[in-house]
């Protein structure tokens, strides 16, 4: 048994009710109003999320993704990939952290293979790889090929891929987001909603999507 297989296996026995139809999220044209709602990202699709001006922000953006439910979700609803190992769960309360299927990576290569397993097996149809605690050079040293495999199977499973980077290293990309905020140390020690209203998405340009 291939290591797809056993993963598939697995996520089938732990997780039932996400093979029962109701995990298939459906391609709409409905208009988001925030970038941090998983609508404006698109299902099949890989997409690419960078801080600009160096900015650490995507422990609010993870933040946002989970939400503040009041009850333990049955199943997750998203993988974090943590291609750095660097989430922190004791951040989040227990029913945040139950919508989440964490996957803990120590390099660019163990998160490319799990990420590409999470992704084709397309159990739990949104995929979050956090880049972001990678050296910058292991993430250039990634071959394009290995980007458009992950691109390949978000569209043959109808996953939605997020990467989160330092820069921008995912060569088909079909959306891209530098993320901004105007934020000092003496901020974080607000609440998160409130710096969640001061984040802002700027698109880039594409210059090699398809």
């Amino acid at each position: 048994m291939s290591a797809l297989d056993q993963l598939r296996s697995e996520l089938h026995r732990k997780f039932p009710g996400a093979h029962a139809g109701s995990w298939r999220l459906q391609e709409s044209g409905a208009e988001f109003t925030r970038f941090t709602d998983l609508e404006a990202f698109q299902p099949g699709t890989i997409s690419e999320v960078v801080p600009a001006a160096g900015l650490s922000v995507f422990g609010l953006l993870i933040a946002s993704l989970l939400g503040d439910p009041d009850r333990t979700a049955d199943f997750p609803e998203l993988v974090l990939v943590d291609g750095g190992d660097g989430f922190d769960p004791e951040s989040f309360t227990a029913a945040a952290c139950s919508k989440l299927l964490w996957v803990r990576c120590t390099s660019a290569m163990e998160m490319l293979k799990a990420g590409e397993l999470m992704v084709r097996d397309g159990s739990i149809p949104t995929v979050l790889l956090d880049a972001a605690g990678l050296d910058l050079r292991q993430l250039r040293a990634i071959p394009a090929s290995s980007w458009w495999r992950l691109k390949q199977g978000a569209e043959q499973t109808g996953s939605r891929l997020i990467v989160l980077s330092s820069a921008q290293v995912v060569p088909c990309a079909s959306l891209r987001l530098a993320l901004t905020a105007d934020l000092s140390l003496a901020d974080f020690s607000e609440p998160r909603p409130v710096l969640l209203n001061r984040l802002q998405a700027r698109p880039e340009r594409l210059r090699h999507a398809t």
